[in-house]
């Protein structure tokens, strides 16, 4: 199945360089990841999601699959964004100081 097989079956589009992987997760499920190649060989790991069962159609299944990852690549990022913001705040803070 292509990337455009998966978006067309409703999965996000992703970035240039970056691709689906869908595999056996050798315990009887699928397993969607979610890889980026690496400029001089392979590629890296960002996040996985299991294709769960109760989709009646198994492309469909795959592709609410990607969608869960994608989401949560993007809930990691606010995440770090918000915890950049919040570590501005680290150290001392005094009453009526600076």
């Amino acid at each position: 199945m292509s990337m455009a097989e998966l978006v067309a079956a409703g999965a996000p589009e992703l970035p240039e360089g970056w691709f689906y992987r869908v595999k056996d997760d050798g315990m009887g499920y699928l397993e969607v990841e979610v890889r980026e190649r690496r400029k001089r060989f392979g590629s890296r790991l960002l996040i996985t999601a299991l294709v769960r069962e109760d989709e009646p159609n198994g492309r469909r299944a795959v592709a609410v699959a990607c969608c869960r990852a994608v989401a949560r690549i993007d809930e990691e990022r606010e995440h770090a964004r918000r915890l950049r913001q919040a570590s501005q705040l680290i150290g001392d803070h005094p009453r009526g100081g600076r």
